[in-house]
């Protein structure tokens, strides 16, 4: 695997160095060429350029947490760069191509792109990308050792997607043929619980998947229609394991594990048909149709073993888990949206969804423990095997229908109502054969939903605009014994222009009240309740073609209230101790941003500045750990100015140079600041056939 993630990289890398060789080379040949960045002669017209510079780190602060939020390295980069070519001979296999390439070296991500086509032949276009990946959670670290994260991810993800179109100009009949691919690696960590202890856990993260798409698609007596299927290999065979003694997160009590090793190969498949079409009558009467049908089938094996103390102090010689199974998904889905024109002013629509889905899954686990006694004294050994199967069936349908209605060329309004029905049915089973004890499962679910929906557009004036909508009614919960989310949503936006000024305010509103009952105690009813208002406004301002500026500010307002049970030592039998309380989560964020850049005959200029800041819960005391309510936010800030310059050194040649920096700000952990300081320069070279921009 990391062969081909190498192979790939390198291939990309390969190509696109030479095809800028040619450009260079083409570059070179004496014929006349217009200016404006490209180039041509009788046979060909060129483009291209190539960017490529060195960028310098300083870190101070949490390193660690710089690299989880940007993670750009010092050393060498590939900017933006592209390559450009038409063939105006009709001999080559190409019409016209384009090779782009950015990010890559010290960049934490980097792109290839290919777009190449032949008129009434083809079109094929290719996008390699990579990401270099890391994650460190500060709150998951050993006590004993702060400087080993427990929960961490370092790793390199390479993913790509390379399409071809058969005949892509013709309506009768065109083709598709493509194929993705998707593989991430590299070191991990987790928690591991055992033994009324946790223990930190390396990993090896390897998985990946591959996809094959086929598709054809053209018109047959006057419908368009279109026939895909789908195949996707996927695989997880990611290994967790520790290398030494490990005391675990409580080194002062027993349990210890003196090996750790757990392989978990997953392996599936997903096969899918994709048959829609589309047909508009007599312009007045559109029908557009889709059917979807995926089957999915998942298998794994798990295979654990520790060695170690356990709570009581016993030597534990082995802890053994085999554990077998797999899942099967069948799916169907099916979407029939018509829109009926009235009247010139007056449409009509309606959409009908429907969802059908059964996941059948069992596993077999079976757990061999052999343990002796502080002293050393064998015991009897521990053998249990269980056996579970589960079956869920999911229905949905779901209806909406709209009108719209446009009175004239200043004001139009459309209403709508949504209507969903879904039912749910769990049954199952769980075998254990040391108790031979026996557990079925059978829970089922019927739920209705209905939405309200309005909205408008007006224009008071020939250059501002403003749209507004409101949505309110139920929607299902994903979770089935939840009951339905109660929901009002408004919206509203106006755009404006003046001259050679454009500008944007939008205000989103939402209010979701979700009540459930408790399981603990039946007779409780809780609620959770989530307001969210969004406010935000921008201003594009051109007053010359040399000059331009910009600049915005969004906040975000969002208070989450949600009551809870607290295991605080209050007893209500027959359902335990608990004590009621109330989880608050708020945010107060405030984003700015400016934009401005100005251009000159032989220099250019370009510097913005970003500011957000999030003032959590503000005054609001965090209560004490015994407190039965909780107040949470994460109050933090970031800064982050940047400029830059870029120099005309000749006709083909452009020397950049600039600065970026980025201040973290985390209030309640203020371990996790950091300041960055990321210079820069480049040179950008044009090529053509007259080396011209």
């Amino acid at each position: 695997m990391i062969k081909r993630i190498i192979t790939n990289t390198a291939a990309a890398s390969v190509l696109f160095a030479v095809l800028v060789l040619t450009s260079g080379l083409i570059a070179q040949s004496p014929s006349p060429s217009p200016a404006n960045g490209s180039s041509a002669n009788s046979d060909y017209t060129i483009t291209s350029s190539v960017e490529t510079g060195f960028r310098y780190r300083d870190v101070s602060g949490n390193l660690n947490k710089y690299r989880s939020d940007l993670n750009y390295d010092t050393g060498f980069r590939l900017f933006d760069s592209s390559f450009y070519v038409e063939d105006h001979t009709g001999k080559s296999f190409f019409d016209k191509a384009l090779f782009m390439g950015s990010g890559w070296g010290a960049d934490p991500s980097g792109m290839f792109r290919t777009s190449m086509e032949k008129a009434g032949g083809f079109r094929f276009d290719a996008n390699v990308r990579k990401v270099d990946y890391y994650n460190y959670l500060v709150n998951h670290v050993n006590p004993a050792n702060a400087a080993f994260g427990e929960h961490f991810a370092d790793t390199v993800h390479n993913f790509g997607d390379f399409d071809v179109v058969g005949f892509p100009e013709s309506e009768i009949f065109r083709f598709k043929v493509g194929y993705s691919y998707n593989r991430t690696d590299g070191p991990g960590g987790f928690t591991h619980r055992a033994y009324s202890d946790e223990f930190g856990v390396k990993s090896d993260i390897d998985n990946g998947a591959d996809d094959l798409r086929l598709g054809v698609e053209g018109r047959i007596y006057g419908f368009n229609m279109g026939l895909d299927y789908g195949h996707r290999w996927f695989s997880d065979n990611t290994r967790y394991f520790i290398d030494a003694l490990n005391l675990g997160n409580n080194p002062t009590n027993n349990p210890r594990l003196f090996t750790f090793d757990r392989d978990n190969p997953i392996k599936g498949s997903t096969d899918y048909v994709n048959v829609r079409l589309q047909r508009t009558f007599a312009e007045r009467f559109d029908v557009t149709a889709r059917a979807i049908y995926s089957l999915t089938d998942t298998s794994f094996h798990v295979t654990e073993n520790a060695t170690g103390r356990d709570n009581s102090n016993n030597f534990v010689d082995q802890d053994l888990f085999n554990i077998t199974g797999g899942a099967r998904r069948p799916q169907v889905r099916a979407d029939v949206g018509v829109t009926y024109m009235v009247t010139s002013k007056f449409r009509i629509s309606n959409t009908f969804t429907f969802d059908d889905f059964d996941i059948t899954g069992s596993n077999d686990s079976l757990e061999n423990r052999v343990t002796r006694s502080a002293a050393g004294a064998a015991q009897a050994p521990f053998i249990e095997r269980i056996v579970s199967w589960r079956s869920t069936s999911y229905q949905r349908i779901s209806n909406l229908i709209e009108g719209d209605y446009q009175f004239g060329p200043r004001f139009g309004f459309h209403l709508g109502y949504r209507y969903t029905h879904r039912d749910v049915l769990l049954k199952g089973y769980d075998q254990n054969f040391r108790t031979n004890v026996i557990t079925p499962t059978e829970e089922g679910a019927t739920n209705s939903t209905n939405a309200f929906i309005a909205g408008f557009k007006a224009k008071p004036m020939k250059n501002w605009a403003i749209y507004g909508d409101i949505e309110k009614g139920s929607a299902d919960n994903v979770f089935t014994r939840l009951a339905n989310y109660d929901y009002t949503n408004y919206r509203i936006r106006s755009v404006a222009t003046f001259g050679n000024l454009v500008w944007n305010v939008s205000a989103i509103a939402k209010n979701n009240e979700n009540p459930a009952q408790s399981i603990i105690d039946p007779t409780r009813n809780v609620i959770n309740d989530v307001s969210s208002r969004t406010f935000s406004t921008n201003v594009d301002w051109s007053p010359t073609q040399a000059f331009q500026l910009s600049g915005g500010y969004n906040y975000q307002y969002l208070t989450s209230l949600s009551d809870i049970l607290v295991p605080l030592g209050v007893t209500t039998p027959p359902f335990g101790p608990y004590t009621p309380g109330v989880s608050e989560f708020y945010i107060r964020d405030s984003y700015y941003y400016v934009d401005a850049s100005y251009v000159m005959k032989r220099v250019s200029f370009y510097g913005s500045w970003r500011f957000d800041d999030d003032n959590g819960q503000g005054s609001r005391a965090t209560p004490p750990f015994n407190s039965s309510n909780i107040i949470t936010s994460y109050p933090m800030g970031m800064h982050s100015p940047e400029f830059r310059v870029s120099v005309k050194l000749s006709r083909n040649i452009d020397w950049n140079f600039g600065y970026q920096y980025y201040k973290y700000r985390d209030d309640l952990a203020p371990s996790q600041n950091y300041s960055a300081h990321l210079p820069y320069t480049s040179l950008r070279f044009y090529f053509g056939t007259s080396a011209d921009r």
